[in-house]
């Protein structure tokens, strides 16, 4: 076992149960059952275990609790556990209602991404090396998984509803971790766990990581000092919301920053990065209620926010009708805002922008949004991941330009896949407007020289 938590849950199962199945004269009262010992104890304190209690505090009454517990266990003709027992005992309380109970130690590593839960029975992990291993049950039935679910969701920053009414559930919890969860359309709860490791970064480490090369780290920099909107995309887990942070941190510390989220996933208005970012709005969207009311939808907020006097943008993922409304903040709101959106392929950017325009029923053509998108000129910035490694890079950097001869912007490939698929300077082709604005912002245009930006 880890520590004192969940960690190893079979076998302090055994151990508890075995305290507690024999009473004092050697007769057997059957096992018992643990999970139903933790949820009893938890219920108990369920009154004074607020989210706003203080850790310490809580961590004392549920230690006194558990005391108490194992006292009447005891009187009950069950044999008293030890300090040891009661001490795991409390652990796995205190998991269950402020953390994410036999998982905990999990998320306490450096070296978990994800974990996916199929079930009360059925856990994988998956480690930052790509590693995928089974792990532990994390409750006794699915009803119990449900009701553990339906506290997590209460717990999250917006506070949303997990029920037969509203089976699908996307929220932040605390210290970077994304849950999203799927049930009554399916025969099992389905969990899916991603860990934002990498919250407080910098373009140096992820060079250091491989991510970027030293040419591309200083041309993205120069790009996030001369207020180019930036567009980062990719797959589903490449590390675009990673990138995004990264790049958030080039801004200037006292420029207002506002961010617009379906669920918090960048963390820019954490305490923890008030050195980086002095004026942070975080803004997330919010679902409608069982009643069907109080929907607010990104593409609500973003041009609400800018009564808010941003002086950037920053939307965690394009997604439906907000991406023509943030085409609008880059245009003429707020210049160097930036996004992150889901593309197969870099060269599917332009038909993905009019993918969603028609999803969204914006009566706006392809030619409208087409313009819009290259009115914006953004850099288009491509993530990809080593399914074999789990390595993720930049492979493709792009100048988006207004259309020219076609309908289609024009585009200028700045970087693209060099060897391995790694970004690589493509040699002169940037616009001289855009490579006037880097170099005034300190970037040294040498560095765009086929041979000035391979890989080591």
């Amino acid at each position: 076992m880890t520590g004192y938590g969940w960690a190893g849950l079979d076998a302090v199962g055994h151990t508890l149960s075995d305290s507690l199945a024999a009473n004092g004269d050697g007769a057997s009262t059957g096992p018992v059952d643990v999970w139903a010992a933790v949820r009893q104890v938890g219920q108990q304190l369920a009154d004074v275990l607020g989210d706003d209690v203080d850790r310490d505090e809580a961590r004392q009454l549920i230690a006194a609790q558990v005391q108490m517990w194992a006292h009447e266990q005891m009187v009950a003709g069950r044999r008293l556990l030890s300090a040891e027992e009661q001490r795991r005992m409390a652990q796995a309380v205190f998991d269950h209602r402020f953390g994410l109970g036999p998982l905990q130690p999990f998320l306490e590593r450096s070296d978990v991404e994800n974990i996916v839960v199929n079930g009360c029975r059925q856990t994988w992990i998956t480690y930052t090396n790509g590693a995928k291993e089974p792990g532990p049950p994390v409750a006794a039935t699915d009803e119990d998984l449900v009701e553990w679910i339906q506290l997590l969701a209460r717990r999250g920053n917006s506070g949303r509803e997990f029920s037969h009414a509203n089976p699908l559930l996307d929220v932040a919890l605390v210290d970077g971790v994304r849950l999203a969860v799927v049930h009554w359309v399916s025969r099992h709860p389905h969990l899916a766990i991603r860990v934002h490791r990498l919250v407080d970064i910098a373009l140096e480490q992820l060079t250091g990581l491989g991510t970027l090369t030293g040419p591309l780290e200083q041309f993205l920099r120069a790009a996030i000092r001369a207020r180019r909107n930036v567009i980062v995309c990719g797959e589903v887990n490449t590390g675009k919301t990673t990138l995004v942070r990264a790049l958030a941190n080039e801004i200037p510390a006292d420029e207002r920053i506002i961010t617009l989220e379906s669920d918090f996933e960048l963390f820019l208005d954490d305490p923890r990065l008030a050195h980086r970012h002095h004026d942070v709005v975080a803004l997330e969207a919010r679902q409608a209620n069982a009643e069907g009311a109080g929907q607010v939808r990104l593409q609500d907020l973003v041009p609400a926010c800018l009564r808010l006097n941003p002086d950037r943008v920053i939307v965690g993922e394009a997604r439906h009708g907000e991406l023509a409304p943030m085409l609008e903040v880059m245009y003429s709101g707020a210049r160097g805002s930036m996004c992150t959106l889901h593309v197969h392929r870099p060269e599917h950017v332009f038909n993905r922008v009019v993918q969603l325009g028609r999803r969204a029923d914006l009566g706006l053509s392809p030619e409208d949004l087409h313009l819009m998108f290259g009115l914006a000129e953004p850099l288009v910035v491509y993530v990809q991941r080593d399914p074999v490694t789990n390595a993720r890079y930049v492979s493709q950097v792009m100048e988006v330009r207004p259309p020219g001869d076609s309908v289609e912007p024009a585009r200028n490939h700045i970087f693209v896949p060099g060897p391995g698929g790694r970004a690589t300077p493509s040699g002169g082709h940037i616009s001289a407007e855009l490579l006037a604005e880097l170099s005034a912002c300190g970037f040294d245009p040498a560095l765009l020289a086929p041979d000035g930006g391979g890989w080591a």
